[in-house]
């Protein structure tokens, strides 16, 4: 018989494992299986992520919500909550779509179901993340009504911001790499090319392509605006120096 407490503490066990010890759970984790199990463990993930998400919005809208009625805070929090659970049920198997494709064009040998597994046991990652962001919006919520925020506590609120979002981000894309790595068989620099390497490149490309179009556009510009207005006095003057009377 299925238990609510029963998978919440095994949902908790290994969502503890993999933020932990994520190498040693994707280097055991069955590729071969079925997608039940990973997809039930990204839906409960989702809903609990999605949970903690509605306070975060609803603390930086705060202000705002003091003027709203006890029904259309209920009404919002309820709007936000649904929106937030299929935005993120969708963004799985589309995020995982794209880079199993980068994975395959360097050398992985692992299938869609493999990719989509590591992604669903990636979500694992946002139970960190999202808390970790609700405590630093508490703290600058709470420095505002303190009347803290200005001068140096703005400069610490902005370096820790900063750290705590990169050490976090960083942890995070780690145990993105550590999954596909051990999932697929292959190693960490793929992994790397795939995932940061060729969206950053064609990232690049989309962006010299139109800043070279523009700055050829103005390049071409400036020269004819040139040749209009140095090129004909010049040969205004030549003229005017060999033929006087024509000129």
């Amino acid at each position: 018989m299925f238990s609510i407490s029963g998978y919440l503490k095994e949902w908790f066990n290994k969502t503890k494992y993999i933020l932990t010890q994520p190498r040693e759970f994707f280097k055991e984790m069955h590729t071969s299986g079925s997608l039940k199990e990973p997809v039930n463990f990204m839906v409960f993930t989702i809903f609990i992520a999605s949970l903690l998400f509605v306070p975060i919005i609803m603390l930086i809208f705060a202000n705002d919500l003091s003027e709203m009625n006890l029904f259309g805070i209920i009404l919002m929090a309820s709007g936000l909550f649904v929106f937030t659970l299929f935005f993120m049920i969708i963004s799985v198997p589309l995020n995982a779509l794209t880079y199993h494709f980068l994975l395959r064009i360097c050398g992985a040998k692992g299938n869609f179901k493999t990719t989509m597994q590591v992604f669903c046991y990636h979500l694992s990652a946002s139970m960190v993340i999202i808390p970790a962001i609700g405590i630093l919006m508490l703290i600058f919520y709470v420095a505002e009504k303190k009347g803290l925020e200005g001068g140096l506590f703005d400069v610490m609120s902005i370096v820790l911001l900063m750290i705590g979002v990169i050490i976090i981000a960083y942890y995070a894309f780690y145990m993105l790499f550590v999954g596909f790595s051990e999932a697929h068989r292959m190693p960490m620099k793929r992994v790397i090319l795939a995932i940061v390497g060729i969206p950053m490149a064609i990232n690049i490309i989309l962006a010299v392509i139109p800043a070279a179009f523009i700055f050829g556009s103005g390049f071409s510009t400036g020269i004819s605006g040139q040749s209009t207005e140095t090129i004909s006095p010049l040969i205004t003057n030549i003229l005017a120096h060999y033929l006087p009377n024509q000129v």
